[in-house]
């Protein structure tokens, strides 16, 4: 009897609260941190975010403890999109989906443990150059911030040589098999457009590479690619007058038009990542 009194009235232990920011920063071990960080083969995961070593910087840039609702991760986890289909990592589960949508909604707290490196290695290499890159950012000058500025729009004007001298090649296709003229005329009209605007474009691409540090096979191939693509269409303007009927000038013309689509291709895998263009 006094057992049970004794047990009544002895206090109720106290439930532990999940520790989510652990049970995160194995989840992000698993199936983030492969991918996500500075020296990964997966251009797009470096690209896109190369700190998921770190729950820290993940809670900073896919968090959002003002509206959690809006946090990116609370996006990412719903539609499931990470990682990507063609990645060699299963599928984020139904429940892991679920535990990121809490971590993001708790506004993200860190593991009970006071650790926040999801990989201890990575913080030991990486941890020293991001504290020192942010805590002394480099100043640019203002003619530095110019020729960024130059640079970044490489890509906005590489939609004009790319559009008309394509279609300089069509009207080359549609004056082979009708003999018309006025396929002649367009033609010119479209490298009148199209080579000025390559060589911008071919220069401005050079600046942007020299001011964003890239480099590496791709990037030689492209740019040398889009150096030899404004030249060939300066090139077709000047003889479209005199030799516009030569078959090796049609010959130069498609040839043009499968270089354009192999640089456009290796600018695609530099944006976007290896295999943006595979089903």
């Amino acid at each position: 009897m006094l057992v049970s009194l004794l047990l009544l009235c002895a206090p109720l232990p106290l439930q532990q609260e999940p520790d989510l920011g652990g049970a995160v920063r194995q989840l992000f071990a698993d199936k983030c941190v492969q991918c996500h960080h500075p020296d990964s083969d997966s251009k797009k995961a470096k690209r896109e975010f190369d700190q998921a070593w770190d729950l820290r910087a993940v809670a900073s840039e896919w968090g959002d403890n003002l509206d959690p609702e809006m946090a990116l991760l609370v996006e990412i986890a719903e539609d499931r999109s990470m990682p990507p289909e063609d990645s060699d990592f299963l599928p984020v589960t139904e429940a892991e989906a679920q535990l990121l949508i809490d971590w993001a909604m708790a506004s993200t707290p860190m593991p009970a443990d006071g650790n926040p490196f999801v990989d201890l290695e990575m913080a030991v290499r990486y941890l020293p150059q991001v504290e020192s890159e942010a805590l002394a950012p480099v100043e640019k000058s203002l003619w530095q911030r110019i020729l960024i500025l130059l640079g970044h729009i490489h890509a906005p004007i590489i939609h004009f040589p790319v559009a008309f001298l394509l279609i300089a090649s069509l009207l080359r296709l549609g004056f082979l098999r009708t003999g018309k003229e006025a396929c002649l005329q367009l033609e010119v009209f479209c490298l009148w457009i199209g080579a000025p605007t390559a060589v911008l474009a071919a220069g401005l691409g050079w600046l942007n590479a020299a001011n964003s540090g890239a480099g590496g096979q791709e990037l030689f191939l492209h740019r040398w690619i889009g150096v030899s693509v404004a030249a060939i269409s300066v090139l077709l303007l000047i003889l479209h007058k005199r030799m516009r009927r030569k078959k090796w000038y049609s010959l130069l013309l498609f040839a043009l038009a499968i270089a354009i689509g192999g640089g456009a291709h290796l600018g695609g895998e530099m944006v976007f990542g290896e295999g943006y263009m595979q089903l």
